[in-house]
């Protein structure tokens, strides 16, 4: 048997072929060295004839260790086969290719072609010749293809970001896990669909022009509204990128982030920021108007002192009516000002609070009821036990009241008003929620500011702000959902009770009224002329001897100058330019213990416990203030002292 035809046909064909003919050619035999592979000729005997150089390398043997071999030796029996190899391959007549482990350590992947060889007259010539390629690079490559695709899976799949690719035509056709297992970004069904068919219709001019540039080789990064798989609308970050192939774009890599609540928390801050505002400005409308109500009336009541004339007396009566109406006004427009204000809260269980508040109601949506032909309004409760916050009992209850009358006109038809509580992770929620007519998007976004209504003459525009005023003191949030058609629900957050309440602040005793007392020394101090000459001219009806100032600075010379008669009584106020009216209370304390201070205000929550505490302010007076209850308050305190 001559090897060089062999290997002539080995060089002829680029694959193994299942029959070799025997013909020699003796100018062959060098390329049967030459291949890259690794070859082995058997003989009838089935025992190793031949091997080419590849093999000794393959084998780590020289030929002569391994010449004489049989077949059956050289392990190239397969798993549960139960013949050699180059048995199969001869008595059948056929070529057998087959994977195995080769090499002196039995630990290369090695390709094995098994080849029967024929005689010049086509018939089997009962040898074979054994083709082994080294695949050891090849698996190694595949093996790092693999993990590296395993890799980028994981990565993907971990990533917070939900990833899609699209088509040409920017249809979907893969996600990652994280996609898959979102229920609450991206309707199910995707595969197929079209990126625009899941945005909001003011959205898809947006997604086209940029999945246009994605197409054209550019990197996008936009925002688009997403429609949810329940029909809501989610905000969402969209970044996309050309997938390249054979030099062109083939499809686009999607990532989509949910930025809902970014978004709405950049809307609350926002929101909160044009409050804060509109509040700083309420605050100073109401200071000024403060000022204007107890000039009308001092005056009045002044007047009502003097005249015997009951014609004038009523007429009077009228005006100070007037001004208390006006005060109650004024008052919620500062309790919508009045935010980051230090104010001495008790225990308040909110679940016997809401539930209490619901009962105080119950005339409100009960009359409207009989009113309406049978169109009921059905009120339902869910507590789950006591709950507790730190706050003011009173203030609640007129939120949470506020809510429910809310909720009862915005149902004509009737309807059902849904309230409860419940304990949250780190705080209190309550909720106040109807089957109303609802609220379109623009109203909702005016909802809270002061005078803004939707109830023509019927509203104030003052019960939302008022309550966004004391629910921001309380350190909590108010929050409000609403669709046209479908109702409404207001949602109000509080910190959890968790420590005991501070004392509260000791109050001066009442004194009582029509005191005589000697004629006493009084210095009063307002920045607001007319304000500081009703005090004066209340003062001076009662006998007494009154010094002015307008400015802190002014009040501290007046002092000064009084060192050797002190004043008896100070009033001042509590806003004044350059010296606070605090300020001015502890320096007269400290010079003077025994002088009587009282403060007046618009904001009597400003004055902290301590104040009181520590001597430095005998009372506090809250504008507007009745001038009688001015002077029998004073008269009291220096009857007291003296």
């Amino acid at each position: 048997m001559d090897i060089l035809d062999i290997s002539a046909e080995l060089i002829a064909e680029e694959r193994p072929v299942p029959v070799v003919l025997l013909d020699s050619a003796p100018l062959l035999e060098a390329a049967f060295d030459a291949l890259p592979d690794a070859l082995y000729l058997f003989d009838e005997e089935r025992r190793l004839s031949r091997i080419n150089q590849a093999t000794e390398r393959l084998e780590g043997f020289e030929a002569e260790q391994l010449i004489g071999r049989r077949c059956c030796e050289m392990l190239w029996r397969v798993a549960g086969a139960t013949e050699c190899l180059v048995d199969r391959a001869i008595r059948n007549g056929e070529a057998v290719e087959v994977e195995i482990m080769a090499g002196a350590q039995a630990n290369r992947p090695t390709l094995l072609n098994v080849i029967p060889l024929k005689d010049a007259r086509a018939k089997l010539a009962g040898s074979a010749i054994v083709i082994a390629r080294d695949i050891s690079e090849l698996r190694r490559a595949e093996a790092e293809i693999l993990e590296h695709k395993s890799f980028m899976a994981s990565l993907a799949d971990f990533a917070p970001d939900e990833i899609y690719t699209l088509d040409p035509t920017g249809r979907f056709t893969w996600m990652n896990e994280r996609a898959r297992a979102s229920s609450n970004l991206i309707p199910t069904g995707l595969l197929g669909r079209h990126l625009s068919e899941i945005v909001a219709a003011e959205s898809r001019d947006n997604v086209s022009s940029n999945l246009a540039r994605t197409f054209a080789g550019e990197d996008t990064r936009f925002e688009v509204q997403v429609i949810t798989a329940d029909a809501t609308v989610r905000y969402v970050e969209a970044h996309t990128s050309p997938l390249w192939r054979d030099g062109g774009v083939s499809g686009a890599l999607v990532f989509l982030r949910d930025m809902t609540e970014r978004k709405r928390a950049q809307e609350r801050m926002a929101q909160s920021d044009k409050l804060r505002a509109v509040g700083e400005l309420a605050a100073g409308v109401a200071h000024n108007l403060n000022n204007a109500l107890t000039v009308i009336q001092g005056r009045a009541q002044l007047l009502m002192m003097r005249t015997p004339d009951e014609a004038t007396a009523k007429s009077l009566e009228v005006i100070t009516r007037a001004v208390a109406d006006g005060s109650q006004t004024l008052r919620r427009i500062l309790d919508f000002a009045r935010r980051d204000t230090a104010q001495e809260f008790a225990p308040v269980d909110l679940a016997e609070l809401v539930s209490s508040s619901v009962e105080i109601a119950r005339p409100k949506w009960q009359n409207r009821s009989a009113t309406r032909n049978g169109q009921s309004i059905d009120v339902t409760i869910e507590n789950q036990g006591a709950v507790y916050v730190l706050g003011e009992s009173a203030e609640l209850r007129e939120v949470i009241l506020n809510l429910i009358f809310n909720a009862v006109d915005a149902m004509p038809e009737g309807g059902t008003i849904e309230t409860g509580t419940r304990a949250e992770l780190d705080g209190v929620c309550f909720w106040v929620a109807d089957t109303g007519c609802g609220m379109p998007p623009d109203v909702v976004e005016r909802i809270f500011e002061p005078f803004y209504t939707t109830k023509g003459e019927r509203g104030t525009g003052l019960g939302l702000a008022a309550s966004h005023g004391i629910i921001a003191r309380h350190g909590g949030r108010i929050m409000v959902v609403s669709e046209e058609g479908y109702g409404t629900r207001f949602e109000v957050r509080l910190p959890l009770y968790e420590k005991p309440a501070r004392g509260e602040k000791p109050q001066p005793e009442t004194p009582a009224t029509n005191l005589k007392i000697k004629p006493a020394r009084v210095l009063v101090i307002e920045d607001e002329e007319r304000v500081r000459a009703i005090l004066r001219d209340a003062f001076e009806g009662a006998g007494h001897q009154v010094s002015e100032a307008a400015t802190g600075s002014q009040a501290i010379r007046r002092l000064e100058e009084a060192k050797e008669e002190k004043f008896d009584l100070v009033i001042s106020d509590l806003g004044l330019p350059e010296v606070s009216g605090l300020q001015i209370a502890r320096w007269v304390k400290e010079q003077s213990p025994d002088t009587i201070f009282i403060l007046a205000t618009g904001w009597p929550e400003m004055v902290k416990p301590e104040d009181y505490q520590h001597g430095r302010l005998d009372a506090v007076i809250k504008k507007p203030f009745d001038v009688i209850d001015v002077l029998e308050q004073a008269m009291g305190l220096l009857m007291n002292e003296g």
